[in-house]
């Protein structure tokens, strides 16, 4: 995918300058890197190109409103992840688009030049083109890659895009993987492939579970308690307490908890809770984090709460699963 000014540009006027130290933390190790100035701010692109897929980091710091083009030069699924600010953009086929904070889609993009309107303020995104015939050897394999191809051309013909859902902590781990990785050769190849197919396989997921959430009985607030749960699951944390969430979201607590235990047929804390130790059972299995980050991230300050809470709720001390990894 390629940045233009101007829907019929010939030349780029952006300048090249060099990258300052303060974006040194936003370089992945395996990227090439493009670091170009324009009277409306600058524009940091980082990519990787092989022949299955292609990855792109842009990082947009804006200092007026502006619109910018993105040409797609061969037909492509893309795997699109708004990590910072809100754009807003016209898709050929699909009409005007929000892309929200912190969430993700898979879209299928034709040949075309695409708008996006972008306000004042620094915006981040992380853009994966996925070849369509390597998808499908993916989809040999694995019945949640099939089904998510069936969707997003199905979508597609009809002029409709799949939901974007929120990056979770699973996703997000995985986005973390291939942005750091300091590998290389087949072993960097081989980590890019298993973050893709575990954020594709999590997509499929998350859509399953919009179906079961649209398809709840109609009450009131239902709208509001679907934004609830799903934002405790992208990011459990034990201080979502029930009078914290029901005063940022403009609730009575009786009211709140009188509401999400009728909707999901399970209480508020309750729910808190099962996410959070399920947060902690992946970060275990999947991760070498000390045990005591693992808790504060959570929100404990004693670990002795932390493994009491685990224990119970598992079986097993987090040092004993741990150990059996």
């Amino acid at each position: 995918m390629n940045v233009l000014i101007a829907p019929d540009q010939t030349h780029d006027p952006g300048k090249d300058i060099p990258i300052p130290d303060h974006l040194q933390p936003y370089l992945a190790p395996w990227s090439d890197r493009q670091y170009r100035q324009y009277q409306f701010g600058t524009i940091l692109i980082q990519t990787f190109i092989h022949k299955h897929y292609r990855i792109y980091i842009y990082r947009f710091m804006i200092t007026r409103p502006v619109s910018l083009y993105f040409s797609v030069d061969q037909p492509t699924l893309a795997l699109r992840h708004m990590l910072a600010g809100k754009v807003f953009a016209q898709v050929q086929g699909f009409g005007r688009v929000l892309l929200e904070p912190q969430c993700y889609n898979l879209i299928y993009l034709p040949n075309s030049v695409n708008e996006a309107w972008f306000e004042a303020g620094d915006a981040e995104s992380l853009h994966m083109e996925l070849e369509y015939t390597w998808l499908e050897e993916m989809a040999e394999s694995s019945k949640e890659i099939a089904e998510l191809m069936n969707r997003v051309m199905t979508a597609s013909s009809e002029g409709k895009l799949l939901q974007p859902v929120l990056i979770d902590y699973t996703v997000s781990d995985a986005l973390q993987a291939i942005r750091h990785s300091r590998e290389t050769g087949g072993i960097l190849l081989m980590e890019f492939k298993t973050g893709i197919l575990k954020i594709l396989t999590q997509y499929c997921k998350a859509l399953t579970e919009q179906e079961h959430l649209s398809g709840l009985p109609a009450m009131p607030n239902k709208n509001l308690l679907v934004k609830i749960w799903e934002m405790i699951k992208a990011n459990p944390h034990i201080h979502l307490t029930l009078s914290r969430l029901a005063r940022e979201n403009h609730m009575h607590e009786k009211t709140l908890s009188r509401h999400f235990m009728r909707l999901f047929k399970k209480s508020l804390p309750a729910f808190v809770h099962e996410q959070c130790m399920a947060r902690a059972y992946f970060l275990i299995t999947t991760t070498n984090r000390h045990l005591a980050d693992i808790a504060y991230d959570l929100g404990y300050t004693e670990m002795s709460n932390f493994n009491r809470a685990f224990k119970k709720h598992h079986g097993i001390t987090p040092q004993a699963l741990r150990n059996t990894r």
